[in-house]
């Protein structure tokens, strides 16, 4: 059947149903059973036919099951999720069609966290398009919207209480497009201001977490520190250890220039941004990032050299380690779990248990930290850079690979202690929305079938026909899946890897794959 992601139990029946207006729908979750009515109106048909939602209690929150009996469907669920996934599963076995083929299904997820991240920091995406992807990833039953805000290249979400981060922080004197070597001093940039005025007001904000709650969906937002910082301390440069002036960004990459966690008034800013942002999102998990923060100033730095001697820390990673048990202790109080890039372990002995690493980075250790940090009782999200990022070429990560990820590429010491999985799409080098359908929608449909069902039951070549078969379907939900030879990694490199040129290999294969895209469109 046409179904992704791939349901975990499935018997075909021999029989068809036709469903419409005049189908009965009624039981539990009165909600839900409107949404399929209103689905069903479109067509005049439906005679003798019933859907009957029925609440039972045995079925995992996300579950739900589908039978056929006569001319009744039954759908059971636990929870109004879990019957809101049955109707999503309804939905794409009629298309836009009348006919429902029946089937008994036994279904519910592989992970309770099923995550995409968006950076809306580098380049800005408007709410219409974001509230696009919100239907495409309830359609694939993801649950969680990780929303990037905010990074060294701009600042992207109103707080009220620090008005410049808005006024100024947007904003960048330019933007590099590629860039040629890994020290990032060699950039090609295109000189021209950008991000003025461009960031969610909390009305905007309220906005999509009420529209991605009825698609149950959680909202969570990422406020980066303390690296990706210097869009924040370009307006306050108190923030930093030197309190130079600085402007936002133009370049991407690592910066030396963090928040100094010597200074109480960073810890202030840090809980006032909390304040006010959980009370616009609604979900428990809060994302501080954590990642890519050299140390370098604050070895230099009297305040946070002071602050390692006051403490009695051991050295100054155990300094963003006080940082980020103090946030996460903040956090808890106001009934909130932090989560951060894996880079948060690296000081792991000062870090409550309740807290989540999000798992990007493979190290020359051999990610020890990871491993410990779930051996003893600590979770992780998996979202394994050279498996799942989403902003590098088919070239160079075909749609194959995704697919193929699973908790066993890292070998964790226990699985249970996976909490889920997430894939970013980072946009440094994407600008306009048609490359980002390009690069994100037929990974997001793939990764949606990781996180849902168990490896054993994957197949790639079954996978890959069920999404060319609904390529009209995902098309009506404004989700453009670029063509086979595209996702099948099979235009060829326009730049093939060498050393100190990753970057260029990232940015400028993605391009020339556009370039490709937009011939393709042309010669249709």
């Amino acid at each position: 059947m046409n179904l992704i992601p791939l349901p975990k139990n499935i018997t075909l029946k021999n029989k068809e149903l036709k469903l419409g207006a005049k189908t009965q729908v009624e039981g539990e979750f009165l909600q839900i059973a409107e949404l399929l009515r209103e689905h069903l109106s479109q067509f005049d048909s439906g005679e003798n036919t019933y859907v009957k939602f029925v609440k039972d209690k045995d079925l995992s929150e996300e579950g739900y099951e589908i039978f056929c009996e006569d001319e009744i469907i039954n759908v059971k669920a636990s929870s109004s999720k879990g019957a809101f996934y049955a109707y999503i599963t309804i939905r794409q076995i009629l298309d836009d069609r009348n006919t429902f083929v029946c089937a008994d299904i036994k279904d519910s997820p592989k992970y309770s966290y099923r995550g995409f991240m968006l950076d809306c920091a580098r380049h800005f995406w408007r709410k219409e398009k974001i509230k696009q992807l919100l239907d495409v990833m309830a359609d694939l039953k993801m649950n969680v919207f990780h929303w990037h805000l905010t990074d060294d290249q701009g600042w992207r979400a109103e707080i009220k209480k620090y008005p410049l981060l808005t006024q100024k922080g947007t904003t960048r004197r330019s933007s590099a497009l590629y860039q040629l070597s890994d020290d990032l001093s060699e950039k090609i940039v295109k000189d021209e201001k950008y991000g003025e005025g461009l960031f969610y007001s909390q009305e905007d904000m309220k906005e999509i977490v009420d529209y991605a709650a009825q698609r149950f969906i959680d909202v969570v937002p990422e406020i980066d520190m303390p690296g990706h910082m210097v869009a924040a301390i370009s307006c306050y440069p108190q923030l930093s250890c030197a309190g130079e002036d600085v402007e936002v960004s133009c370049r991407y990459g690592v910066m030396e220039n963090i928040l100094c966690c010597g200074k109480e008034e960073v810890f202030d800013f840090a809980k006032d941004v909390i304040d006010e942002l959980c009370e616009i999102f609604t979900c428990k998990f809060f994302h501080i990032g954590g990642d890519e923060a050299p140390k370098a100033r604050w070895k230099t730095c009297p305040d946070c050299q002071k602050k390692i001697r006051t403490l009695g820390l051991k050295n100054e990673d155990a300094l963003q380690g006080y940082f980020n048990a103090q946030i996460a202790d903040y956090l808890k109080s106001k009934g909130k779990r932090m989560i951060g890039w894996n880079e948060i372990l690296d000081a792991q002995e000062l870090l409550d248990k309740d807290v989540v690493a999000q798992w990007w980075c493979v190290n020359s250790l051999g990610n020890k930290n990871e491993k410990e940090w779930m051996k003893n009782g600590g979770q992780c999200l998996l979202s394994l850079c050279p498996y799942v990022y989403m902003d590098h070429s088919f070239s160079m990560r075909p749609l194959k690979k995704t697919y193929s990820f699973s908790a066993k590429k890292l070998a964790p010491e226990k699985y249970s202690n996976v909490l889920g999985m997430e894939i970013p799409q980072w946009t440094e080098f994407i600008e306009e929305e048609d490359k980002l359908d390009m690069l994100t929608y037929a990974r997001l449909i793939a990764f949606s079938e990781v996180c849902w069902v168990d490896p054993s039951q994957k197949n790639y070549k079954d996978f890959e026909l069920r999404m060319e078969n609904m390529r009209r379907h995902f098309s009506a939900l404004g989700a453009k899946i670029c063509p086979k030879n595209l996702y099948r990694g099979k235009a060829k490199p326009w730049y093939l890897i060498s050393a100190g040129a990753k970057w260029l290999f990232w940015s400028k294969n993605h391009d020339h794959e556009y370039d490709e895209l937009k011939r393709i469109e042309k010669d249709k």
